[in-house]
C-alpha cells in the first residue's frame, strides 16, 4: 500500500492584484535576466510557529494573507504575469495583462512540523509537498506561485517558486518583506520600508552585447535552435539530504584571525580589501566540501554572484536581475592542505577586490563555462545574508526556519542571515547522505582547528 499523502489540498486559489489604473504591463529582459532563462525556479519555505486550529486559520490567517498579497501585487504586477516567448519574437518578454493572477495553493498536513525545521539531516523530498511549482511550456511560464500549508495547532509554512529570469534574490526578498509588512500592519505598508520597485530598463546598458551571447548559449544548449521556456532538466540525486549549519560571529572572527595569522607566518601579502564574512564563510565551506568529496589532484571551482546595483549606480529597489557571477579555479590538493582556508580566502578576496577593474569582465563566457564544469567539482554559492529573510514577519512573528529547497537540484550552498540577528550566517547544504555526514564532521572539527593559539596571540 502506498504511504498516505503528507498534505491535503484544501483549495487552489487565484489571487489578482487589487484594481489599479494599469491594465497591462510588459518588460523586456535584460542580459542580466537572460543569463537565468532556463535555470530551474528558486523554491523557498518559511516556517512559522502558531497554535492555529483549522477554523482560526481559515477565518483569520488566510484572509489576511490573501488581502495583503492582492494589495502588494498592485505594485508588483509582473509577478502576477507570465514570461512569454512568442514564435515570431527573438527573445522572451515579461507580460502582465488584466485578469492575470498568482496561483495560491492552500493545504493542510499532519507531518512532523518540528522535524521539518530542525537542523538535523532531512531528506530533501520531505519538503516537496509543501512547495508550489511553475508549469512551463515552450512559449509561456508563470513568474510566481505560492503555497500556504497549515500544520494544525503547531504552525504553518509559506512556500514560493519564482522564475529566476524575472527576479533575483534581492527583488524576491524585497517583495516578500513588503507583502509581510502589509499583512503585519493590516493593509498598510510599514513607513520605514522603501520597497516600491523600480522598473525602468533603460538604466541597464549592454555595450558588449551580452544579451545576444546569453541567448545564443541557451538556444544551442541541448540542440540547435532550442527556442523554449521549458526549464533545464536538472534532477536531484535520489538520496540527497538537506542540512543546516551555522557560523556564529565568533566562529567567523576566529577563522579570520587564523587566516591572517597564516598569511603573517608565510609573509604573504594581504588582499587589497578588508576580509569579509562572505569570503571567510565561502572559503571555509569550499574547503570542507572538497575534503568531504575526497577530490584529489583536480581543478575545483567556486562560483558566486555579485549584486551590481550599487556598483552600476542602479537603484537598490530595481526590479529584476542585477547580478553577475565570478568563477574561481583552485587546485584541490592546495585546498585540502593545512593552509587551504587561507588560500581560499585570499583567492575570493582578491576576486572581489578586482571587480572595479571590470565588473562584467569575462561575462560573455559564463554560461558555457558553468555548463562545462562537472557538478562535483564546482561549489555554487546561492543567496546572501543581506536578504534578511528572517525578517519576513506577516504578523505572527519571525519565521522559525527558512529553507532554500531548490539547492537540491543545483548542488549549491545557500547563505542566509542568522535568525538571532547577531552577525552569524546560516548555511544550507544539499548533499548525498555519505557526503553530508563527512561534511558535518569536517565542519565541526574545522572550527576547533581554525583558531589562533593563545601563545601566538601573546607573542
Amino acid at each position: 500500500m502506498a504511504p498516505p499523502c503528507p498534505v491535503i489540498i484544501l483549495d487552489d486559489c487565484r489571487v489578482a492584484p487589487t484594481p489599479s489604473s494599469t491594465a497591462q504591463m510588459s518588460l523586456p529582459l535584460t542580459f542580466f535576466d537572460v543569463f537565468w532563462l532556463k535555470l530551474h525556479p528558486n523554491q523557498r519555505l518559511f516556517f512559522y510557529e502558531a497554535s492555529h486550529q483549522r477554523s482560526t486559520f481559515a477565518e483569520t490567517v488566510l484572509p489576511k494573507l490573501k488581502h495583503s498579497l492582492a494589495v502588494r501585487l498592485q505594485r508588483y504586477l509582473p509577478l502576477a504575469g507570465n514570461l512569454i516567448w512568442s514564435p515570431d519574437s527573438d527573445k522572451p518578454i515579461i507580460q502582465y495583462i488584466e485578469g492575470d493572477t498568482v496561483s495560491l495553493t492552500i493545504a493542510e498536513s499532519e507531518a512532523d512540523f518540528h522535524h521539518l525545521l530542525s537542523n538535523s539531516f532531512r531528506e530533501a523530498k520531505e519538503y516537496h509537498p509543501f512547495l508550489p511549482s511553475l508549469l512551463a511550456s515552450n512559449t509561456r511560464v508563470p513568474v510566481l506561485a505560492l503555497q500556504v500549508t497549515l500544520f494544525p495547532n503547531t504552525g504553518f509554512s509559506i512556500g514560493y517558486a519564482t522564475h529566476h529570469a524575472v527576479l533575483d534574490g534581492k527583488t524576491t526578498a524585497m517583495f516578500m518583506q513588503s507583502w509581510a509588512s502589509i499583512s503585519r500592519f493590516d493593509g498598510d505598508l510599514n513607513p520605514t520600508l522603501e520597497l516600491s520597485p523600480f522598473y525602468d530598463r533603460t538604466i541597464i546598458h549592454d555595450p558588449a552585447d551580452l544579451e545576444r551571447a546569453y541567448l545564443k548559449g541557451w538556444l544551442e544548449h541541448n540542440g540547435p535552435s532550442n527556442k523554449s521556456l521549458v526549464f533545464w532538466d536538472l534532477k536531484a540525486p535520489p538520496d540527497v539530504m538537506i542540512g543546516t549549519f551555522r557560523l556564529t560571529r565568533g566562529n567567523i572572527e576566529n577563522i579570520k584571525n587564523w587566516v591572517q595569522t597564516q598569511w603573517q607566518k608565510k609573509h604573504q601579502q594581504k588582499p587589497a580589501i578588508p576580509v569579509s564574512s562572505f569570503a571567510i564563510t565561502s572559503a571555509y565551506i569550499w574547503v570542507c566540501l572538497v575534503k568531504a568529496r575526497q577530490l584529489r589532484s583536480k581543478k575545483v571551482y567556486l562560483a558566486f554572484n555579485i549584486d551590481c546595483r550599487a556598483r552600476l549606480d542602479i537603484p537598490s529597489t530595481y526590479f529584476g536581475n542585477c547580478i553577475t557571477s565570478r568563477v574561481l579555479e583552485a587546485d584541490s590538493d592546495e585546498l585540502i592542505g593545512e593552509n587551504g582556508v587561507a588560500i581560499a580566502v585570499k583567492a575570493i578576496s582578491d576576486t572581489i577586490g578586482g571587480l572595479n577593474d571590470g565588473l562584467l569582465k569575462g561575462a560573455e563566457e559564463l554560461i558555457s563555462r558553468l555548463l562545462s564544469v562537472q557538478e562535483e567539482k564546482i561549489l555554487i554559492i546561492a543567496g546572501s545574508p543581506r536578504f534578511e529573510f528572517y525578517n519576513t514577519d506577516f504578523g505572527w512573528g519571525r519565521p522559525r526556519k527558512v529553507e532554500l529547497i531548490s539547492i537540491e537540484k543545483s548542488g549549491a550552498i545557500s547563505l542566509l542571515d542568522s535568525r538571532e540577528g547577531i552577525g552569524g550566517i546560516e548555511i544550507g547544504v544539499a548533499l548525498k547522505k555519505h557526503e553530508i555526514e563527512a561534511f558535518a564532521s569536517l565542519f565541526a572539527s574545522g572550527l576547533e582547528a581554525h583558531q589562533v593559539p593563545e601563545t601566538f596571540n601573546h607573542s
